[in-house]
């Protein structure tokens, strides 16, 4: 029979374990540490500077997204205003283009010609794979503190815009950024 001091003494050995955070590609774990050069084609010249996803300091939506991936081009107005919404109440985004099939030029073409802020040239997808994302226009988003939040499609209509139901990423900004739980946190990613 352990003495109420042993037990204590085992208790604090591995409460700092139990406590500490998950570290992971699920809803509710702490987003894998990574760093990358990020580029932002929006200014007149490339600003380059590095990226550390647990140096974060507001929410950060991680975009996954292709030059010719056919949900991304559908997905391009519906990203651009998710951007100029929910960027006008401190949301990070940050692109990753994981596709080896898609030259470094035609990233950063596309970028430059569909959206604004930071890119990373994933060569090799290994960002991607270390998030977990599995396709293209999967979007994962993280708290200020690097929690996950949301993992999944941008909304319930891959292909038209006119038919989309439920805003998937849209409601989880704003329930998170309204202080209440995202009631939706994982949902299936469309091809």
């Amino acid at each position: 029979m352990q003495t109420p001091i042993a037990l204590a003494l085992v208790l604090a050995t591995f409460a700092p374990a139990l406590a500490a955070p998950t570290v992971g590609t699920a809803v509710g774990d702490t987003i894998p540490q990574f760093t990358a050069q990020t580029v932002d084609l929006s200014g007149n010249t490339p600003e380059t500077k590095s990226f550390d996803s647990h140096a974060t300091k507001h929410v950060t939506a991680y975009l996954f997204v292709g030059t010719t991936c056919p949900a991304t081009q559908a997905y391009v107005d519906r990203i651009r205003e998710l951007q100029r919404t929910y960027g006008a109440k401190n949301v990070d985004f940050v692109f990753d283009y994981p596709n080896k099939t898609d030259s470094s030029d035609a990233k950063r073409a596309f970028h430059k010609e569909k959206f604004a802020g930071p890119m990373i040239d994933d060569e090799g997808g290994k960002i991607a794979k270390l998030l977990g994302a599995q396709k293209t226009s999967e979007v994962v988003i993280a708290d200020k503190d690097g929690v996950i939040l949301y993992r999944g499609a941008i909304d319930d209509s891959p292909h038209e815009p006119a038919k989309v139901g439920t805003r998937y990423v849209a409601t989880a900004l704003d329930e998170h950024l309204g202080g209440k739980k995202v009631a939706v946190a994982s949902t299936p990613v469309f091809a």
